[in-house]
C-alpha cells in the first residue's frame, strides 16, 4: 500500500531531485513518470529523527552504524505536516519537549 503526498524534492547533500512523495509500508521516496527514484529511497526502520522545517521535513537517517546521514524533503505544507505524523506513528519516534521535531527512543 502506497501514499501519495503530492509533488516534491528530495535534497540531500548537492543531490536534488524532484517526483511525486510517496509513503509505502517500508520506505519513503519519490516516484516520477519513469517510475521509482532509487536514490531516494529512506527505510523506515532506519529513521532516527524528523524536523519540520519552514517548507518541509528534516530527516535523520542511519543506514548502518558507521553511516549517517541527513535529507531533506521539500512540499507544500499541509502535506508534509501529514507526512510527518504518519512516520512518527509509524516509527513510534518521541516529540521533542515544545519542538517540531520526533526522534527515536533509545532503550
Amino acid at each position: 500500500m502506497e501514499f501519495s503526498y503530492d509533488t516534491g524534492i528530495y535534497i540531500e547533500g548537492d543531490k536534488k531531485i524532484e517526483g511525486q512523495v510517496i509513503l509505502s509500508q517500508h520506505k519513503l521516496y519519490l516516484k516520477d513518470s519513469k517510475g521509482d527514484i532509487a536514490q531516494t529511497y529512506i527505510p523506515l526502520e532506519k529513521i532516527e529523527r524528523i524536523r519540520k522545517v519552514k517548507g518541509g521535513l528534516e530527516v535523520n537517517v542511519r543506514p548502518s552504524l558507521a553511516y549517517r546521514y541527513t535529507a531533506f524533503i521539500k512540499g507544500k505544507s499541509k502535506r508534509m505536516s501529514e507526512l510527518a505524523e504518519e512516520i512518527v506513528k509509524r516509527r513510534g519516534l518521541k516529540k521533542k519537549f515544545l519542538r517540531n521535531e520526533w526522534i527515536e527512543e533509545v532503550q
